[in-house]
């Protein structure tokens, strides 16, 4: 069984620290066996992590994505995908350059994608991260059952933007091939799920207040 964080932020991410090369050494050191540096709007982490990956860790390029309606994480992502686009026409451009769709933190009030534009979508992506760290507890109950409802898989990360924290949640792949085509594989058949729990609350409250901070400070545009 593998363990792989599949929703993290690095130094390419504007609010998030961490080198790639420091991240890989902290998830590995916790015993997960893999990972998707997913950084807002840009590939430039996941590409650098893939370049520097030991042979006994595996690497997923990817991007979180700012659509008009919410984030949208593409796994297996060689190249950045404009932001602003419409759910639709984002998951389009995913599928188009060899990617997978998935949609993170289902529920959250600025960046969550909501239960509507899901439906709309949801035969066009294979999973929905069920597990987010930086989320509450009932929500991701509340995710979980979702993605249930629509018969999708599920997908675990911590949304970490800080290395104190990557690997508090990830994605269980019944599969001990350490290869990426496996384990995308995987997502796509909907035969993974997340797991984890949550980061501290003052940890998940301070980000919260950065996230505002940022929002008012970039003119009221969301990231």
């Amino acid at each position: 069984m593998l363990k792989l964080d599949l929703h993290i932020h690095s130094q390419y991410s504007d609010d998030a620290i961490g080198s790639p090369r420091d991240i890989i050494k902290s998830l590995k050191k916790e015993g997960l066996h893999g990972m998707a540096i997913t950084d807002h709007n840009t590939v430039e982490g996941g590409l650098k992590a893939l370049k520097i990956a030991p042979k006994d860790f595996i690497v997923i390029p990817g991007t979180e994505i700012s659509t008009a309606d919410g984030h949208m994480i593409g796994l297996n992502v060689k190249e950045d995908i404009p932001r602003g686009l419409s759910v639709e026409e984002t998951i389009e451009k995913i599928i188009d350059v060899g990617g997978i769709a998935v949609a993170p933190h289902l529920f959250r009030n600025m960046s969550g994608i909501k239960k509507e534009k899901l439906k709309k979508n949801y035969t066009k992506i294979p999973a929905i991260e069920v597990y987010n760290s930086c989320s509450l507890p009932k929500t991701n109950i509340k995710t979980a059952q979702v993605a249930k409802e629509f018969d999708l898989g599920g997908t675990g990360g911590s949304d970490s933007h800080d290395l104190l924290y990557v690997g508090y949640a990830y994605t269980i792949v019944d599969s001990t091939d350490m290869t990426i085509d496996t384990v995308l594989s995987e997502i796509n058949k909907k035969k993974t799920w997340g797991e984890g729990i949550v980061m501290p609350l003052d940890y998940r409250r301070d980000r919260m207040l950065k996230s505002l901070k940022q929002f008012f400070q970039r003119g009221f545009k969301r990231i």
